[in-house]
C-alpha cells in the first residue's frame, strides 16, 4: 500500500486523482514497463547547490525518480504564486526530453502547461544557458520560473545520479 503514494515535496500525499495522472504519465514514457521507483537522498553536499537552484533552502529530503531504458523521469513540485506545479522532466544523456506539468493547481498562468510553452526546454543541458531563451508569459511569470527552476534542478540531480562521460 505505500508504494501507492507518491509524496509531494510539502509532504502532503497527492490525490488520488493526481496520483493517476502521475502513473499515466510513467506509463507513456516507459511504455506500460515502469520501473520501480527510486530515491536520490539529499547529502550536506548537495544543500547549497539545490538553495541555489531553488533561490530557497530544500524542503525535501530526498527526490523521487524513475529510471529504465536510458530515460529518467524526475517528480518535481515547485510552488508557482500561491499553489504547487508538479511537473515531470524526462532526461536522456544528460538532455531535456519532455517536460510536462502533470498537475497544474493555480487558477491562472495554465499556458505553462501547452505544449508551444514546455517544447522550449527540449534539448536543454546543463553545460547551457538555456533559461534565457524561454519565452515567458505575461500574467504567469511564476509559475514560468517554477518550471524553470524545476527543469534546472531535475537536470543537477540527474547529474548526480548517472556517471558523466
Amino acid at each position: 500500500m505505500a508504494g501507492l503514494l507518491v509524496t509531494a515535496s510539502i509532504g502532503h500525499a497527492y490525490t488520488p486523482e493526481e496520483n493517476q495522472k502521475v502513473k499515466d504519465f510513467l506509463t507513456t514514457v516507459f511504455l506500460s514497463e515502469v520501473p520501480t521507483p527510486q530515491r536520490l537522498w539529499v547529502s550536506a553536499e548537495l544543500k547549497p547547490v539545490l538553495a541555489k537552484i531553488l533561490d530557497r533552502p530544500p524542503k525535501k529530503l530526498s527526490y523521487r525518480y524513475w529510471q529504465a531504458q536510458g530515460k529518467t523521469v524526475w517528480l518535481l513540485d515547485e510552488l508557482g504564486k500561491e499553489r504547487e506545479i508538479t511537473t515531470a522532466v524526462v532526461i536522456q544523456n544528460q538532455q531535456v526530453q519532455q517536460v510536462k506539468v502533470v498537475v497544474y493547481r493555480e487558477s491562472r498562468g495554465g499556458e505553462v502547461q501547452v505544449p508551444w510553452f514546455t517544447e522550449q526546454f527540449i534539448g536543454a543541458t546543463q553545460q547551457q544557458n538555456w533559461q534565457k531563451n524561454i519565452d515567458s508569459i505575461s500574467g504567469a511569470t511564476l509559475s514560468v520560473n517554477a518550471l524553470k527552476k524545476q527543469t534546472e534542478l531535475a537536470l543537477f540531480l540527474d547529474s548526480q545520479i548517472t556517471e558523466q562521460p
